[in-house]
């Protein structure tokens, strides 16, 4: 249900939106997390290992000045769930309805499936052009599409025959195909997140990290090699770190990265909370701060590296594409409220010198 003229203007009153500059400088806290500290512990743990390749601790981490523009403007749509196919067709979830828009670099974009989801969420496009979506729901499930959007294959339990709850966004391994994906619960009752692993379309997904570790698990990604698993866990407002043993088994969860604590624009009792995650090819994680219109930065040793100013109020989630995937692409909302979204739009936001990290192989 929408607010009242009466109370979004009581809403603005209380002036809780904070300014553009305010945002962007409030980022500095993160660079003294070099360290990590271990899930439900609060003591410190060893630094995050160093790896090959990328920017090594000491050396002072850049960021370009990005060129952001408008690229699509679509409406009162739920926007989530932003991927390219090996084609370069972007693709966009609408949460608040039962669509995927595959959206033209014009700016033009149709229904490329309608009527046969319900909320879809997290999308991603296996190398030989299938889809794989996870829902919202109800009910919660995990789709497996074909090229043309025809649904294959659904799955809406888990494992042990419990029922999935309502799913937000996935990562897929690219050795295996197979899907990591969380499931957060509802977003208006309060519920215990799980992390889930599933090879494919034949088996039921398996619990990776179950209730009571995560308050509500959002965006996933992998690290470029594939031996970590990056998670939001919004509610704390930081990225947890999980240390991939072999596909689909993770080892102990640390803390990868805490946001700095600010308002978030779309509700006046809430912080501003980590959504989607993205990784260039340097192992940089891109993270969308919900309730900002801001990419948080962290090079691969969890170092603040800064802020990309989207020139929106609200984020959502976002994809590397483009030629040689020097862009990253960006959900968003042009509204300040919950109630009050206002249109999706899709914006780029040009990154010279960055490289994406590549979703197919």
């Amino acid at each position: 249900m929408r607010a009242s003229a009466s109370e979004r203007s009581a809403r603005s009153a209380r002036s809780l939106r904070p300014s553009r500059r305010a945002l962007l400088t409030g980022g500095g806290a993160g660079l003294a997390a070099l360290g990590v500290s271990a899930l439900g512990t609060g003591q410190a743990a060893a630094a995050a290992p160093a790896q090959a390749g990328g920017t090594p601790p000491g050396e002072g981490p850049w960021l370009p000045v990005p060129e952001v523009t408008e690229i699509a403007r679509l409406g009162e749509h739920g926007c989530e769930g932003l991927v390219f196919d090996a084609e370069g067709r972007m693709f966009m979830s609408n949460t608040q309805g039962s669509e995927i828009f595959e959206i033209a670099q014009d700016g033009t974009w149709r229904e490329w499936t309608s009527g046969e989801l319900v909320s879809p969420n997290g999308h991603r496009v296996l190398p030989d052009g299938t889809h794989v979506v996870v829902q919202m729901g109800p009910p919660a499930a995990v789709v497996w599409l074909d090229p043309d959007g025809t649904v294959l294959h659904t799955l809406t339990e888990d494992h042990q025959g419990r029922p999935l709850r309502c799913l937000n966004d996935l990562a897929i391994d690219p050795r295996t195909g197979g899907v990591y994906f969380t499931d957060p619960g509802s977003f208006t009752e309060r519920e215990p997140g799980r992390v889930f692993y599933v090879e494919g379309p034949g088996e039921r997904p398996r619990v990776l990290v179950d209730e009571g570790v995560i308050d509500f698990p959002n965006g996933v990604a992998l690290s470029p090699d594939n031996d970590v698993l990056y998670i939001s866990e919004g509610r704390r407002n930081r990225v947890l770190r999980y240390p991939l043993t072999a596909p689909g088994q993770v080892g102990r969860g640390t803390v990868f990265t805490r946001l700095p604590s600010q308002p978030n624009t779309w509700s006046p009792i809430a912080e501003a909370q980590p959504d989607g995650l993205a990784v260039d090819s340097e192992g940089r994680l891109y993270i969308a701060h919900f309730g900002t219109g801001l990419v948080r930065v962290r090079d691969r040793y969890g170092r603040d590296l800064g802020s990309l100013d989207s020139r929106t109020p609200c984020l959502t989630n976002f994809a590397f594409g483009g030629p040689d995937l020097g862009q990253l692409f960006i959900t968003a909302h042009l509204g300040y409220d919950l109630d009050d979204p206002g249109a999706a739009v899709v914006v780029r936001m040009t990154l010279p010198g960055i490289q994406g990290l590549p979703l197919l192989s």
